[in-house]
Formats: C-alpha cells, structure tokens, sequence
C-alpha cells in the first residue's frame, strides 16, 4: 500500500527465507502500480499485424518452469509469473525445445508482422540458445542484446512480465499464459477472479487495441 521498505518489514516480520522474499515482491505489487500494469496488457490479437518484441528468457523460463511441474501464479496485475531466483544463472532443460515450438505455434495464429525474441547477452551460452531458436524458429528475428529493456521498447508490442519494462512500454502482450492455457496449465490465482484487475483484463476486447 506504498508502506516504505515494506518488504524488509514483512520479511523479517514473518521470517521469510530468500524464496519467500522473491515471491513476495515478484508477487504481489503495490496497488497503483498492479492497476497500471494491468491496462497496459492487451489481448494476443492486437499483435496481430503489428511488430512484435519478445522478452526471450523472461517468456521461456516461465512456461518451462509450468511445463517441469513447477508453480505458476496469475499476480496482483492480472500477469503469470514463476518463482525463478535468477535468471543469470539459467540453462536449458530438456523442455527447451518444446517451449519454442510452442512459442512458435502460437506466433503462427497470432500472425504478426515481425517478431524479434531478445536473449540476455552476459546468460551463458545465450548465443547457442539463440542459434538453436533460429533453427527452430526460422522466421523469427533472434537476437543477443546487454541491452535488452531498450531494445524491447522500440517494439510497437512487447511480451514480458517485467514490471519496469512494463512501466515503460505502450503496450503488452501475455504469451505464457496464452501458452499454458492450450497446454491445460493452470496458473494458481492469488486473488479472487472477481477483483478489478482480473476483471479489467476479462472484460478488454481486441477493439481496445
């Protein structure tokens, strides 16, 4: 609720180990800024036609962690995040390849008119991974960036889940949770889907695009 150092407050408060923490602030977000990410999340459709920039690990490691069994959460701002402590740290599991066929499935119905998927630069190995996107992906613009926020903002559509991105960009695009739902992935909700956010994003159509 805008509280100073809220989360050192609540962590010590409750005891909470590094996980905890993480989840908490990846969470649950102040209301203002839960409110604004929300009406900035439009529906697949409106990337239709339009170029397309993709938040590569951000998206991957999300519907990765759903696919090995891991939870999944839809937050206060309506977006599905997983409970991933570092991203620098990251290697491909044995579903790599099937989340970038799904990824490309859906960009197949979705139809934009460009799509360029970023990947961290200092990740190891990130310029392998995009080499192995590119040949599955043989369509897709991938690209190896230090400079991945920047770049994300100068799509007219981003798909990330990262809020200072989010703060930033005209206009996004939830893939993983479009993902998860055709492969009957349920996201746990941590808050009723009667509320305003969850209720702003259901009632939003392609017209809003």
């Amino acid at each position: 609720m805008g509280f100073p150092n809220a989360i050192e407050i609540t962590t010590k408060r409750l005891s909470l180990n590094k996980r905890e923490k993480i989840a908490l602030s990846k969470l649950i977000r102040p209301p203002s800024e839960s409110l604004r990410n929300s009406l900035k999340v439009a529906p697949l459709t409106c990337a239709s036609g339009r170029d397309l920039g993709i938040d590569g690990f951000n998206v991957l490691i999300t519907v990765e962690s759903a696919l090995q069994g891991n939870p999944i959460y839809v937050c206060s701002d309506g977006l599905v995040r997983d409970l991933s402590l570092a991203y620098s740290s990251y290697k491909p599991s044995d579903k790599f390849e099937e989340v970038i066929s799904m990824i490309g499935d859906l960009l197949d119905e979705i139809r934009p008119k460009s799509v360029t998927i970023y990947l961290d630069a200092p990740i190891s190995k990130s310029g392998r991974m995009a080499l192995l996107i590119r040949n599955i992906l043989r369509d897709v613009r991938v690209v190896t960036s230090k400079h991945v926020d920047s770049d994300l903002l100068r799509h007219e559509v981003v798909a990330s889940s990262d809020s200072l991105i989010i703060s930033k960009a005209e206009c996004i695009v939830d893939l993983p949770r479009e993902i998860l739902r055709r492969a009957n992935i349920s996201p746990i909700p941590l808050f009723p889907f009667n509320g305003l956010i969850e209720g702003l994003m259901l009632d939003r159509s392609s017209e809003d695009c």
